[in-house]
């Protein structure tokens, strides 16, 4: 079985409040990240639809593990973008970072272009209920009409999907060379895009 893993939300309900996951191991690299012993019916836990806690694979947490180490190079005020931010599990863990380290001081830009994923992302930035977090569907090219105004750009950009390969066989099915080319040119598209979006200094 596939381990599953959730991510605590610090400013809703604390762990020892979540009594459904007094088994779980921490994951190393996230504060509030755990791996549970077994998978529970998320959807039936009223603590899942309240934000209390978000389901994401732990090596998706690495990324949060990151942001942290660079946000030591930054003030208060920051600016950051979320660029290609659906289902949400980025930008819920971006903004914990940024709200333990700078209170109110900070806006967090959750940008998804696909219409049918934004609802998803917006879903889930609602129930974890950060107001900082201001969500957005548009083309990344439009950001590069603001000059230099995201002081950190987090682009997990579109990839072939070999990542899913462990647990989505129809994943494997869908793989080619063909879609390789294919996002790695749409890849670089978006990062010559949004680049004059990053100040001078920034972070991508």
């Amino acid at each position: 079985m596939i381990p599953v893993s959730v991510r605590l939300n610090p400013f809703k309900t604390p762990r020892e409040r979540i009594s459904i996951f007094d088994d779980a191991s921490p994951v190393p690299w996230s504060r509030y990240g755990l791996i549970l012993s077994q998978r529970p019916s998320f959807t039936l836990m009223p603590l899942f639809h309240a934000g209390c806690f978000y389901v994401q694979d732990s090596s998706a947490m690495y990324v949060g593990h990151v942001f942290r180490k660079i946000l030591s190079s930054f003030g208060p005020g920051l600016r950051v973008l979320d660029l290609c931010a659906a289902p949400g599990g980025k930008t819920t863990d971006l903004s914990v970072s940024l709200r333990e380290r700078f209170g109110e001081d900070w806006t967090l830009v959750s940008n998804e272009v696909m219409r049918d994923r934004v609802r998803v992302l917006d879903d889930n930035v609602a129930k974890w209920g950060d107001p900082r977090v201001m969500v957005t569907s548009v083309d990344p090219s439009v950001f590069a009409r603001f000059d230099g105004a995201f002081d950190i750009i987090v682009a997990d950009v579109p990839c072939s999907g070999e990542g899913m390969f462990r647990k989505d066989a129809e994943a494997q099915r869908q793989w080619s060379e063909d879609l390789v080319e294919l996002c790695a040119a749409r890849q670089k598209r978006i990062l010559a895009d949004v680049w004059p979006s990053l100040k001078e200094g920034g972070v991508l």
